[in-house]
């Protein structure tokens, strides 16, 4: 399924120089709007047959970068070229459509290319996670985006967090999920921010210290909590199972930190919810309570 991404993009970069042509063809497009595009296609699509052979373990994702730098370069040069090559006026009677459509086809490339970089970053397997700083900086800006959509403060209080609790936010990335629930929680209440990677721990650090909150503890760790045992209430799990390989000693993992009554909530983003399911359930260590929107809330048993 995630290699289908690659097969999008290398579509949409033999795609594009066709329809330009067709545009052309038909008295809509330019010879130099053509050219543009051909180019691009070429280096898009080359970018992504790299990555493809990248995938799966490389530690210099070159192709992958690329997936994402060309056309995010691409956006702001499609108008420059074409204005600098036609002039302004021929561009406004005639580059218009065109216009659109190398953006679009530009635009599509660079969602891919976001998604191919974040699916080879998270593939290299839970043990020793190193994502170039790039791909770090395009993780962040899609967290950070994402967060105005699924509003993170709305899924704490509909997962029941309360105010003196003690929350562990497992691969808590920038801290999307973390810094909300520490308002939840208050001054009485602590929230334990875990990530595998050096990058996201740092950036929470300092986004705590520039808020002046001082109930979040960072953890890097791979998997290993170092919690005491029966010490938290809610376990957050959201878009992360999918990347985990060793899923059973990470159950068990939660289960030893959770107290008695706590809860682990979970969402089965990537998965088949069955299998999601499975994994969670498996030896009877926690059991579905409920369902909200897209997270699932288990009891520990």
């Amino acid at each position: 399924m995630d290699k289908q991404k690659y097969v999008f993009y290398i579509l949409f970069g033999l795609l594009c120089p066709a329809v330009m042509g067709i545009y052309y063809v038909s008295g809509i497009g330019c010879i130099n709007a053509i050219g543009l595009e051909m180019v691009i296609g070429i280096l898009s699509s080359g970018a992504a047959l790299l990555a493809l052979k990248e995938y799966g373990g490389t530690r210099k994702p070159i192709g992958h970068w690329l997936s994402a730098l060309i056309p995010l370069i691409a956006i702001p040069l499609i108008p420059v070229a074409m204005i600098s090559h036609s002039g302004l006026e021929a561009f406004l009677a005639r580059g218009r459509v065109p216009f659109a459509t190398m953006e679009g086809f530009a635009i599509a490339q660079l969602v891919l290319g976001v998604l191919m970089f974040r699916g080879l970053i998270f593939k290299r397997g839970e043990g020793r996670l190193m994502m170039p700083a790039i791909g770090f900086v395009i993780m962040s800006s899609v967290l950070r985006i994402r967060s105005a959509f699924i509003n993170p403060a709305r899924i704490l209080r509909e997962i029941g967090l309360q105010k003196g609790q003690t929350m562990l936010d497992y691969g808590c990335g920038i801290g999307m999920f973390a810094i909300p629930a520490a308002k939840i929680v208050g001054n009485d209440g602590v929230v334990h921010a875990l990530d595998i990677h050096p990058l996201c721990i740092k950036t929470i650090e300092k986004e705590i210290r520039k808020r002046g909150i001082a109930n979040v503890k960072t953890i890097l760790s791979d998997r290993e909590t170092g919690l005491p045992d029966e010490s938290v209430d809610v376990v957050l799990l959201y878009d992360v199972l999918q990347f985990i390989t060793d899923r059973d000693s990470l159950m068990e993992e939660f289960h030893r930190v959770l107290k008695p009554d706590g809860r682990l909530c979970a969402t089965a983003e990537h998965l088949e919810v069955s299998e999601f399911l499975d994994v969670i359930t498996k030896d009877n260590l926690f059991t579905l309570v409920e369902q909200k929107r897209k997270v699932f809330r288990f009891e520990r048993n």
